[in-house]
């Protein structure tokens, strides 16, 4: 276990052991700078001599590796689980900005394709966009505590053919879903038998559509995967409201998104060297013969061929959340009031200490107790009092940051956080 240190101006140098710091502490030579990770930051004057580190990332979709190594030592480890909120809470606050102009309040134009960012050239989709800042955010985090020399980065590539169908091979890749079919609707028609998929046949008409799940002016895609076949009887009481569709997942989801991160981070001013997903498989496996995990597959990136590092058992997984909520007030006329900001001196995803244990604030009342769950989102109590032995380790931020004790035989395990809230070093 390591302690960060920054020096006077801020700049990041090697970490020390926790006892140096300590003495530092207590001799007035240093401030804490940070809890979580911990790190302190030097009130004299120092020299800036630094040894090279290698940080390494395993980019995803869903989630993010890093990690970070010095002189056969690991120094950082860390795993980022992304947002997949992001067009759920688009689509919210939709819903209220609407609601808004049918109440007596001063007249709202609606506004559609008057909005200059929608007409950007190389826009991303904000769920895209949220999940690449991702990325960067844990870069620039990475470079504020050490003084990183080489960037080592996995782009993985995905072949979408071969996730629609693994059989696929050779020849095989020219030959798409479409081959032998004039256009997408007889493809739609074919695949799904000539027959309604709703009352399969039931309703007797013969007269079948090829209908959008998601509606073109939803945004929805002309996609066999967005395309189903129903009878005109049954068109009809869908649209009228009788009955809804459930949307098809889509199986390359995450494939297709990870892609566009990867093109976009080559595209960026970021100096990294890039890393093939079978060297790092093969390190993780054959060399280090660790799990799969992301912070796993980041050691590995940062190695060399024949390089090899003790994994360190310190991990610290975090979790990116929205700022805030959009929901204001509840009830059939909103004559209830929901408590969006601070409750008692606290708010939601503030990390406190309690009577009942440490963890993040999910569910406020009231009546003063509160909901409080780790960063995997287990439960650890649905009621305490705050009002009593309650003490705010951490404020509330966009970035959920846990410290975890991992043990080699099983990595992939999930504890607890520790007794000081998460922090690594005791002062």
């Amino acid at each position: 276990m390591f302690v960060f240190v920054l020096s006077k101006e801020g700049t990041p140098l090697m970490p020390t052991k926790p006892a140096k710091a300590r003495l530092l502490l207590k001799t007035g030579k240093a401030k804490v700078a940070r809890t979580t990770p911990f790190t302190i930051k030097l009130l004299f004057e120092s020299s800036s001599y630094t040894q090279p580190v290698t940080a390494g990332m395993d980019t995803g979709s869903k989630a993010v590796g890093c990690a970070a190594i010095a002189s056969g030592k690991v120094l950082y480890q860390s795993e980022i689980y992304l947002r997949e909120n992001v067009s759920k809470k688009m689509e919210q606050r939709k819903m209220y900005r609407r609601s808004r102009r049918s109440r007596k309040t001063r007249y709202r134009p609606a506004r559609f394709n008057n909005r200059g960012n929608s007409r950007r050239e190389k826009r991303l989709a904000p769920s895209i966009k949220s999940k690449l800042d991702s990325h960067y955010r844990e870069k620039r985090f990475v470079e504020s505590l050490l003084p990183v020399t080489k960037w080592k980065v996995e782009l993985a590539s995905f072949d979408i053919h071969k996730i629609k169908n693994p059989e696929v091979s050779g020849i095989g890749y020219q030959e798409g879903d479409l081959k032998g079919f004039y256009n997408v609707k007889a493809y739609v028609l074919h695949r799904d038998g000539y027959t309604c998929q709703h009352c399969r046949g039931k309703s007797k008409d013969s007269r079948l559509h090829c209908h959008h799940i998601v509606f073109r002016s939803k945004q929805g895609s002309d996609a066999p995967e967005n395309l189903i076949t129903l009878c005109e009887t049954c068109h009809k009481a869908l649209h009228s409201g009788e009955f809804e569709l459930s949307g098809r997942r889509s199986n390359t989801k995450h494939a297709t998104e990870i892609g566009i991160v990867k093109s976009q981070i080559k595209k960026s001013d970021w100096t990294f060297e890039e890393v093939f997903g079978y060297e790092t498989k093969f390190r993780r496996e054959q060399v280090f013969g660790l799990e799969k995990t992301h912070y796993f597959d980041a050691l590995a990136i940062c190695c060399g061929d024949k390089q090899t590092v003790e994994p360190d058992d310190t991990v610290y997984f975090k979790k990116h959340v929205p700022a805030g909520d959009y929901q204001q007030r509840r009830g059939k006329r909103s004559e209830k009031k929901i408590p969006t900001g601070k409750l008692f001196g606290l708010r939601k995803f503030d990390l406190v200490k309690t009577e009942k244990g440490i963890g993040f604030i999910r569910g406020k009342r009231s009546s003063g107790f509160f909901t409080l769950c780790d960063i995997f989102e287990n439960m650890i109590t649905t009621s305490v009092n705050i009002k009593r032995n309650c003490r705010r380790l951490r404020a509330a931020c966009t970035t959920l940051v846990q410290m975890v004790q991992m043990t080699h035989s099983s990595p992939t395990c999930r504890p607890a956080a520790s007794e000081e809230g998460g922090s690594c070093f005791e002062s």
